[in-house]
């Protein structure tokens, strides 16, 4: 391990913490004799975050003859300004720095990467107006439901962020945003807009229509115009049960072919009132898959721009792309400030001859006509920690048996996945 870097990055992590640290402590204790003094603590923030995961990967080619285990470290750093000169306006800024200790026979190589991951001005009516309106300007975070088409991916030591503008409209019962950006991804540029909106206190929970248009795509081997129609139900009855429900369909053209795809996720549970407040659920995701490229319809979903990493496996084998995915998940709380889980995962493929499609949606595994349909079993085990305000840790472990589809496509042994945590916010 290049201990010279771990070094470097861990004293600069520490060092924006203890200066914020101090910086906060100067404004929370200085006079506020003079007009200008008193406008910093209300004005002018300063913060960001320190981040460092170790993450251990084993057999991720499903081949035990192939050397490819992996054991290295991911740090990331953000310092931001946050500027609101008036009650109107706001402008923020967040540089990240990525980086990647001791990689080396990982099969998906993190980038380092220094960067302004946030950059943006927001414009705003006073919240006394009936409706609220908002003018987002710039480089910025989309986070739409529970993120399974739109995110940040906040666990990747990447993220993801987008440039554009997002207009919003919203008050105590709904709300609307209208969005136009772009992105450059593998040196090609997409075009990502749409309409994402909220209708709140319906059917004991919420609705949440929206549209979205995507224009190119790097994976795609053609011209891409992609039209995403869906609706997110989100909601709790009985005080004890939860429940979700997600469809989505897409049309367009790829090239000269048509696009008609879908996808779907339902989700129901329960939490009993009693000591670590266990809660039991089920869970169901399909989308569809294109067994026959030939016949002119591309029927593959399109996962879009999600964060995958908590929703069909963290090993990340899987994304919403051709796949049936039986979720059975345990969780507790014994205390606030400690939870964990356990999940358990069965994979399926509706079109074998469309292959596997990992998290970042990039093909895992071609496909055969002839190969079988059951894809996999996973269980991941995750405990989180948040002891204090600032910080927080996770620790996690996750292992794959291949189903008879890797054993009919190619190597089909156990894969395993190991990662720990600690994260400080200032």
């Amino acid at each position: 391990m290049n201990l010279r870097k771990l070094f470097f990055v861990v004293i600069l992590g520490f060092g924006c913490f203890c200066s914020s640290q101090l910086f906060a402590q100067s404004v929370e204790s200085a006079p506020s004799s003079t007009p200008q003094q008193k406008i910093w603590p209300d004005k002018i923030k300063v913060g960001g975050e320190f981040r460092l995961r170790l993450e251990s990967q084993i057999n991720y080619d499903l081949d035990n003859g192939i050397p490819d285990n992996d054991t290295f470290l991911l740090v990331r750093t953000r310092v931001y300004l946050d500027l609101n000169p008036a009650p109107w306006v706001q402008l923020f800024a967040m540089f990240q720095d990525s980086e990647t200790i001791d990689q080396e026979s990982a099969l998906v190589k993190t980038p380092d990467q220094r960067s302004l991951y946030q950059g943006f001005v927001e414009f705003r009516n006073v919240e006394e107006e009936a409706i609220r309106v908002r003018a987002k300007l710039g480089r910025q975070e989309l986070n739409y439901g529970e993120q399974r088409l739109i995110g940040s991916f906040d666990f990747g030591n990447l993220a993801r962020s987008f440039d554009g503008a997002v207009l919003g409209f919203s008050n105590e019962d709904f709300f609307l945003d209208l969005f136009g950006t772009r992105l450059n991804t593998s040196g090609l540029e997409q075009q990502f807009a749409g309409a994402y909106g909220r209708l709140k206190k319906v059917i004991q929970g919420e609705i949440e229509p929206y549209v979205l248009y995507l224009h190119n795509d790097p994976a795609m081997p053609g011209e891409l115009h992609l039209v995403t129609i869906g609706t997110r139900i989100n909601g709790k009855f009985y005080k004890n049960f939860d429940y979700g429900f997600e469809g989505a369909y897409q049309t367009g053209t790829l090239a000269e072919d048509a696009v008609s795809a879908f996808a779907t996720h339902a989700r129901f549970g329960y939490t009993w009132n009693v000591f670590s407040q266990p809660r039991l659920g089920v869970e169901y995701n399909f989308a569809s898959g294109d067994g026959h490229p030939e016949e002119g319809t591309v029927t593959t979903f399109n996962n879009l721009f999600p964060t995958n990493h908590d929703k069909y496996g963290f090993i990340d084998f899987f994304s919403w792309q051709n796949m049936h995915d039986l979720r059975g998940t345990v969780s507790f709380t014994p205390i606030s400030w400690l939870k964990g889980s356990v999940d358990y995962h069965a994979f399926f493929l509706p079109e074998p001859a469309d292959g596997s499609f990992q998290a970042n949606g990039t093909q895992f595994r071609a496909g055969s006509p002839t190969a079988s349909h059951f894809a996999g079993q996973e269980l991941d085990l995750f405990v989180k920690f948040a002891p204090i305000k600032y910080f927080d840790s996770f620790i996690g472990y996750s292992i794959f048996f291949p189903g008879q589809f890797f054993a009919d496509t190619g190597s089909s042994d156990l894969a395993q996945y190991f990662y720990a945590q600690v994260q400080a916010k200032y």
